[in-house]
């Protein structure tokens, strides 16, 4: 049986009070207050999902939006098998917040989304918001998430977002599909992405191994500043059984 390895990570940052960030591997729900690295090997049964939701700031129960959106999204994501099943969750999980929201102490939260479902020979990445799913491979770091957000006077995203899981209209969640061939991923919200440059980003992902990739994304991260809540998820994922070389005997 094969297995998949993750380094994640969750943390309320230096700045804000609370943690309405959330992470979500296989049937594990995180939200810390206090970072702690947690490293798991868990067995890769597709399908196996992985994802980061970063509840919206300011917004009023942006900590349980990210909750209540990461739970839908485990009870529902047994039964995908194809990029259509997760566009179909993750609208459902987009219904859920909505109705959850209503209650007049909770009006207008609303949460990201983004993470990985992996399939027999395919991975599937997904993303509502500007939180993010990168590749990694051999060291080399792109991005395969698209950011919900509007774009400032030099074509980069702002923290201002265009769609997110808890709004009345349906979700339109960006979808992109990967072949199982061992490359790794990176989920983060925008508490990293945000606060790194794309050079200092690329920088950590040269790191030798899952544990350096990690120290260093936190380290840089609070020295940034470490404005937001900020999390991230490194997932190793084995190749397809098909995808697998084969020896002669």
């Amino acid at each position: 049986m094969t297995a998949i390895s993750v380094t994640a990570f969750t943390d309320t940052g230096l700045v804000r009070s609370r943690n309405e960030d959330a992470l979500l591997v296989g049937g594990w729900l995180c939200q810390s207050a206090s970072g702690r690295t947690v490293v798991m090997t868990m067995l890769a049964d597709p399908p196996f999902v992985a994802a980061v939701a970063d509840g919206m700031g300011g917004h009023a129960g942006g900590d349980l939006a990210s909750r209540v959106a990461l739970g839908v999204i485990a009870d529902v994501s047994p039964s995908w098998q194809s990029p259509d099943d997760v566009v179909k969750g993750l609208q459902e999980a987009n219904d859920r917040v909505f109705q959850v929201g209503q209650n007049p102490d909770l009006r207008g939260m609303g949460t990201t989304v983004a993470g990985i479902c992996v399939l027999d020979s395919h991975v599937v990445a997904f993303n509502v918001g500007d939180s993010r799913v990168y590749s990694l491979n051999s060291g080399f770091l792109q991005q395969v998430s698209e950011d919900d957000a509007v774009l400032d006077g030099s074509g980069r995203p702002t923290s201002t977002i265009t769609q997110a899981l808890g709004q009345r209209l349906p979700v339109e969640p960006h979808i992109t599909l990967h072949p199982r061939d061992g490359t790794d991923f990176l989920l983060c919200s925008d508490g990293v992405s945000g606060m790194l440059t794309a050079a200092g980003l690329r920088a950590a992902a040269m790191q030798p191994g899952a544990a350096e990739i990690a120290e260093a994304i936190i380290t840089a991260t609070r020295q940034a500043g470490a404005e937001d809540n900020f999390s991230f998820a490194l997932l190793s994922v084995s190749p397809s059984p098909s995808q697998e070389p084969h020896h002669d005997r």
